[in-house]
């Protein structure tokens, strides 16, 4: 009988995306990823979830990313912190280890042939064959990276002819008008954005969390986002994270990322990408780093999630909610 997780907080949920080391052979670095995780939770992260878009999991086998679930929860991470990415074999390997969700983008092959009815055809095909009771899917509209959007109209018939089994949807589109659509027409399902800038409004108007990349860089500032006693205290603190992400944004994101979190951590292999992807070239992550420690070194002590905190450290927890 499985046991129960520990549940994600319906309210202020912050969920990074988190970014993938790898080793020298271009597999998942399950100690680097595993101290990676320990770090964000450390900073007020609610929970991760892995091999995604800014983890680089469509360019990983089903087994790089099955071994990285198991040497993860190997370190005694709640399952329930975690959700993932991927179709049918994955889900059920992480299904029987109590992940909180399953997230899944729509196809991204024959993009240009791909309607309404061929995604929601898409999504039920997988939901049928995983045949889980106990799956719980939150859909991903990224049309940028995938090409597919996800429309209401296909979340709506997913919602109907599978209740209990869709519980959210990550909006990654950019458009807040939709991302607020999305609160108003589906109020019993889990909203999360995927855009951070948005973050202030989303949380205003009923969204659950986000689900983001840029927490990897920047987790104490977000969460400290979250904590704000008010809508405007939040936005409030918009400039430090749009200033710290058009630096992230120079260069490509997964790439930017990584390279701050090799200088930061002292950890050289962080700075290894799958290809296509390349990482950022001399000397313009030089000049990325310095600017990005500039940054960091601007902010309020309690906010910097790797140098000159509050307590002097670089790994006291922050102020976590009951």
């Amino acid at each position: 009988m499985k046991t129960p997780a520990p549940a994600l907080p319906e309210t202020d949920c912050l969920m990074v995306a988190a970014a993938t080391p790898l080793t020298q052979d271009l597999r998942p670095d399950i100690g680097l990823l595993g101290a990676h995780v320990a770090m964000l939770l450390a900073a007020g992260c609610d929970g991760v979830a892995l091999f995604g878009t800014t983890g680089e999991g469509a360019e990983f086998a089903v087994e790089d990313r099955m071994r990285g679930l198991d040497g993860l929860l190997a370190t005694g991470m709640a399952p329930g912190k975690i959700a993932i990415p991927d179709i049918a074999r994955l889900a059920q390997h992480a299904l029987d280890r109590n992940v909180d969700s399953l997230l899944l983008m729509p196809p991204c092959v024959y993009r240009g042939g791909i309607t309404e009815e061929g995604t929601f055809r898409f999504y039920a095909t997988v939901i049928d064959r995983i045949a889980r009771a106990d799956l719980r899917l939150c859909l991903y509209h990224f049309p940028d990276i995938c090409g597919v959007p996800l429309t209401a109209r296909v979340i709506r018939r997913l919602d109907e002819a599978y209740p209990g089994i869709i519980t959210g949807v990550k909006d990654s589109g950019g458009d807040l008008d939709f991302t607020e659509a999305l609160i108003r027409r589906f109020s019993h399902l889990s909203i999360y954005t995927g855009t951070e800038i948005h973050l202030p409004q989303a949380l205003a108007a009923g969204a659950r969390g986000t689900i983001c990349g840029l927490g990897n860089a920047m987790p104490r500032l977000m969460r400290a986002m979250f904590d704000a006693p008010t809508a405007f205290d939040r936005r409030n603190l918009l400039p430090a994270l749009i200033s710290g992400d058009f630096i992230l944004s120079r260069k490509p994101f997964v790439a930017s990322v990584k390279a701050v979190l090799a200088e930061m951590n002292a950890e050289p292999g962080w700075n290894r990408v799958l290809p296509p992807m390349s990482d950022v070239a001399r000397p313009e992550r030089d000049w990325m780093l310095r600017d990005f420690r500039r940054w960091e070194a601007g902010l309020e002590p309690a906010w910097r999630s790797f140098t000159g905190q509050a307590d002097g450290s670089a790994d006291s927890p922050v102020r976590r909610r009951a």
